[in-house]
């Protein structure tokens, strides 16, 4: 009985007191939040370019104006916590679900986070003006626009092929609808046979500016332009230079250039018809000529056909000097070789072989050639060495026999002293 009194005076004792001992608690709690917000208090900063991610976009359109763009958040928490936050920790969003097609309308961007205590203050922008359009698609037939003027005796044909010859178009419908035309261009500049290209294609408005925001397949189309030959005309010609004679004794012809190599005849169809396909010029003589020689000539054609654009061509002929070899044998030399040390040269003679004109090679002495090898930097030893010829202006090496010398270098012998002698007439009495 006295123990079951002493509890209840006990727990009278308690709850006349639990408002003092939960105020003290309270108390306990304020000092140690105080204490942990001195240490580690609320402070505000911003993070920049946060995402904006649409949501509810209605099927089959397309931002117009106002793509998805970036925000400014300015968010609230401790220091310790704002120390950890990244761009990633926010969730920036725009509902579409209420826009039409076709009517501009702000859209509200909210921001959110995951983290814990972490309070979003603001965003900038708050909004964004979206302007959302259908997306359209269509065909549209390719345009070829050619460029240039094809080769004398020539002309293009109108009837181009494109393949594909439509292109498909996809894109806001109001893009889709500016489009006038899908144009390419082709140069047919000197041609003379069919063109063939590979095109890439451009879409235009009705002013021809280019329609931007639209793709369109395929980029490139191919264009076949046929080319034609003229009636009347007879284009690439051969041009063939009548050269005569011979030039004087010693010398050769050369090579013979002609500007241009072909011309394009026109006349009667049927003339030109049993023509060959190659026209003569007047003649050219070189009888005795030592030098090359350009002259303009004319053609020799039939009087009823002319050749279009050109009166005369230049013809150029090259004079050139008989070419022929010769042997000579040469004695090899040495350059750069150590004060103190020979060097033993096998062989120590070669064969020079030269090209060129007759009349050089024929006044040509043995001092006209030197040969020797280079023995700068070489070491005390056995080297294979190329012999250096150094020959006249005016001729060729062909070669030279043996390519290579093998050179010992060594020191040079110590001669031995010969013994004086003296003659019994000086000798001392």
């Amino acid at each position: 009985m006295e123990s079951s009194t002493a509890m209840n005076r006990l727990l009278r004792l308690l709850w006349n007191n639990l408002s003092s001992i939960i105020l003290a608690l309270l108390l306990a709690v304020a000092v140690w939040i105080a204490a942990t917000f001195q240490n580690d208090p609320f402070d505000v900063r911003r993070f920049a370019a946060v995402p904006v991610t649409p949501l509810n976009q209605p099927e089959n359109t397309v931002f117009f104006e106002g793509d998805p763009a970036w925000v400014t958040v300015d968010a609230r928490a401790q220091q310790t916590v704002l120390d950890t936050l990244k761009v990633a920790d926010f969730v920036a969003q725009m509902d579409l679900s209420a826009v039409q097609t076709g009517i501009p309308v702000s859209v509200p961007i909210s921001v959110t986070t995951s983290i814990e205590l972490v309070r979003i203050e603001s965003c900038e922008p708050a909004s964004q003006t979206v302007h959302l359009e259908a997306l359209g698609s269509g065909s549209i037939p390719v345009d070829v626009e050619i460029e240039g003027q094809v080769a004398t005796g020539y002309y293009a044909s109108n009837q181009i092929v494109v393949t594909p010859a439509q292109v498909s178009v996809y894109g806001p419908e109001p893009y889709i609808e500016a489009i006038a035309s899908a144009v390419g261009s082709v140069s047919v500049e000197g041609a003379n046979t069919n063109v063939i290209e590979s095109v890439p294609i451009t879409l235009r408005d009705a002013n021809g500016d280019l329609v931007t925001g639209v793709e369109w397949d395929p980029a490139q189309v191919e264009v076949r332009v046929p080319v034609l030959r003229r009636v009347g005309y007879k284009p690439e010609v051969l041009v063939v230079p009548d050269v005569r004679g011979d030039p004087a004794e010693g010398y050769r012809r050369g090579s013979v250039a002609v500007v241009p190599s072909t011309v394009t005849l026109a006349g009667p169809p049927l003339v030109l018809n049993d023509l060959p396909s190659f026209v003569r010029t007047e003649a050219i003589t070189i009888t005795g000529m030592t030098e090359s020689l350009a002259e303009r000539i004319p053609l020799s054609m039939p009087t009823n056909i002319v050749a279009v654009g050109v009166n005369y061509v230049t013809v150029t002929v090259s004079i050139l000097p008989v070419v022929s070899s010769r042997a000579m044998t040469g004695t090899v030399g040495v350059q750069g070789l150590t004060e103190g040390y020979e060097a033993i040269l096998s062989p120590d003679m070669v064969d020079v072989i030269l090209v060129g004109p007759d009349t050089i090679l024929a006044e040509l002495g043995p001092e006209d050639i030197q040969v020797f090898v280079n023995l700068f930097d070489l070491t005390p030893g056995v080297h294979r060495v190329d012999p250096i010829v150094l020959y006249p202006e005016n001729v060729d090496l062909e070669s030279v026999l043996p390519g290579t010398i093998e050179v010992t270098i060594q020191l040079q012998a110590t001669p031995t002293p010969t013994p004086s002698t003296v003659s019994s007439d000086e000798a001392p009495p």
